[in-house]
């Protein structure tokens, strides 16, 4: 099997005038998007970036991000993309546990991990936790970074800015520039790798309290990507729209199945992702024939006053994964692309997609109430249900059980100080619960445990839930996802104070933003006095969602 490289390879080969990477009318050929990721892989081997190692990108989307992947992946390394909007703290904790040897970053977030912050707690109150550990400030990212490549400075080196000097002390740093713009040393040619090796990290939402890193290899995404160009019929002529963030891994379609068949790849700007008029617009302007994104985003393009004009555009396959796409709402898409396939994704982080589902006629029929089926295994999947105790269920008609797959989909295993594993992870347990058709068509019926998805983010609320009990006031807390409909989805914290102290919302608010991505804040915080219990002593969260139902404008007093 090909590796990411090869992939981009023979696309320079084939179309090398053709246009590669788009953002606000700028653009690179195929030719330029080598040139560019050759110079700088070139430039962060020479600062001693190795086959095996990590390379952090923590910047918005660009040009330069796309440039930054397929140099990386030239090194034989693999790229770590930290969201662009996270937190300092939590920025420079995924930087040091993945201990990258080398950050593509810009001046604004590179001066966000100046050392002024360090030993601060999240809540900004000093240094201390109120539990007698340190709080998780910044120090500490840059211990095995040998180079820092800023890309919103041509000349900036050994830690010198062109217009002024950095706010941070940090390893060499190289302007964009001198970085990606030099020549390309005579005889360059990228790392050997192989198809089971390492080629980037997400983090995603931890049960522990902190993020944990999945591990992917070449041969990961290439099985995934092969299968979805061959199965979604990409080729030269297609012009992909790029909404995902490198962080969130349905990038991983976008970029890859571009850069192997020579289709453009057009980037969402980072102001237009919310925005329903701008992205219908984008797509029109920008002749997009494939989307692929969170259904959250096409409802807000059906929302806008301009949906109209998506009437006439050029899409020819939407996908969509992360979320359950309301129906109401799939069948306002249809009717506005009826010549469109659509087709419903799904799979973890953990495995890439593993099953698949093309919308049908019966799908969005005026009966139906649920959304459409999660589809069928994708080829290089192996699928299986679990019962509560780990065991297979025969596959029949009606049979529901926990989801588990195998396959070459599956990930390395979760990032530890050892790196991969010697053997990859043999099955993953997803941790959804599905019913079977007997003929091995998914329907989602719910989560094993408390995970949940907002606005197509996997989020663990144990990790909200330890950082609300950092707080020396919070004497226990449970978040959950909360709403009255499928598209009305937020994240609500219950907080119990210590007996006596009293609770500032607005401080937990700031507390949670300064530590979390904004997807992980809750909406709202509700001070009760104890948590309702099962028989068996758990919080009990169907007592705390009636709570919701019974009180959506004022505060919560669930019965304890």
């Amino acid at each position: 099997m090909p590796t990411l490289v090869d992939a981009l390879a023979r696309s320079v080969a084939e179309h090398p005038t053709g246009e590669a990477v788009r953002l606000r009318g700028r653009s690179l050929d195929y030719a330029g998007l080598d040139r560019a990721s050759s110079a700088l892989a070139a430039t962060m081997r020479e600062a001693g970036v190795v086959p095996g190692d990590r390379v952090g990108l923590w910047l918005g989307k660009s040009v330069e991000t796309v440039v930054a992947v397929h140099a990386v992946l030239k090194c034989g390394a693999a790229y770590v993309p930290v969201d662009p909007a996270a937190p300092p703290a939590r920025a420079a904790y995924i930087l040091k546990d993945c201990a990258v040897a080398c950050l593509v970053t810009d001046r604004v977030r590179l001066d966000l991990l100046a050392p002024d912050t360090q030993g601060q707690s999240t809540d900004g109150q000093g240094g201390r936790d109120g539990h007698g550990t340190d709080g998780p400030g910044t120090d500490g990212w840059s211990a095995a970074v040998r180079l820092v490549v800023v890309v919103d400075e041509e000349e900036a080196e050994d830690g010198q800015a062109t217009d002024a000097a950095p706010a941070v002390a940090v390893p060499p740093r190289l302007g964009w520039g001198r970085a990606a713009r030099r020549p390309v040393p005579k005889g360059f040619r990228p790392a050997s790798v192989a198809p089971g090796d390492l080629a980037y990290v997400l983090y995603t939402s931890g049960s522990t309290g902190v993020p944990k890193g999945v591990m992917l290899s070449h041969r990961n995404a290439r099985a995934f990507v092969e299968w979805a160009v061959a199965e979604f019929r990409i080729t030269s002529d297609d012009r992909l729209a790029s909404h995902a963030p490198v962080h969130f891994d349905l990038s991983v379609f976008d970029i890859f199945a571009a850069a192997g068949t020579g289709a453009c790849l057009v980037l969402v700007p980072e102001n237009h992702k919310a925005l329903g008029m701008a992205l219908n617009r984008l797509v029109v302007a920008e002749k997009i024939s494939v989307w692929y994104s969170v259904p959250g985003a096409l409802v807000r393009m059906l929302d806008a006053r301009n949906s109209g004009e998506l009437a006439s555009c050029g899409l020819r396959t939407v996908l969509f994964a992360g979320e359950a796409f309301p129906l109401k709402h799939l069948r306002r898409l249809r009717g506005v692309l009826g010549g469109a396939e659509l087709y419903n994704l799904y799979g973890p982080t953990e495995t890439n997609v593993c099953t698949f589902h093309r919308v049908t006629d019966e799908d969005l029929a005026p009966d139906r109430v649920a959304p459409p089926p999660i589809g069928t295994p994708c080829p290089y999947a192996t699928t299986t249900l679990l019962d509560a105790d780990g065991r297979a269920i025969p596959d029949a008609p009606g049979a529901e059980g926990e989801l588990a797959v195998r396959g070459d989909s599956v990930m390395l295993g979760y990032w530890t100080s050892a790196g991969p594993p010697a053997e990859p992870a043999p099955v993953h347990r997803t941790g959804d619960i599905v019913r079977s058709d007997g003929a091995r068509t998914y329907t989602f019926a719910g989560r094993r445990d408390h995970m949940v998805k907002v606005r197509g983010y996997r989020i663990e609320p144990e990790e909200i839930e330890a950082t609300l009990l950092a707080l020396p006031e919070v004497h226990e807390t449970v978040c959950m996802a909360v709403g009255a409909g499928e598209d009305d989805v937020r994240l609500e914290a219950f907080v119990v104070p210590e007996s006596g102290a009293s609770i500032d919302e607005a401080r937990l608010h700031h507390h949670c933003a300064r530590t979390l991505p904004r997807y992980m804040v809750p909406a709202r915080f509700a001070v009760v006095d104890g948590l309702p219990r099962t028989s068996t002593g758990k919080a009990d969260r169907r007592a705390l969602a009636a709570a919701v139902a019974r009180s959506e404008e004022g505060p919560c007093t669930p019965e304890s």
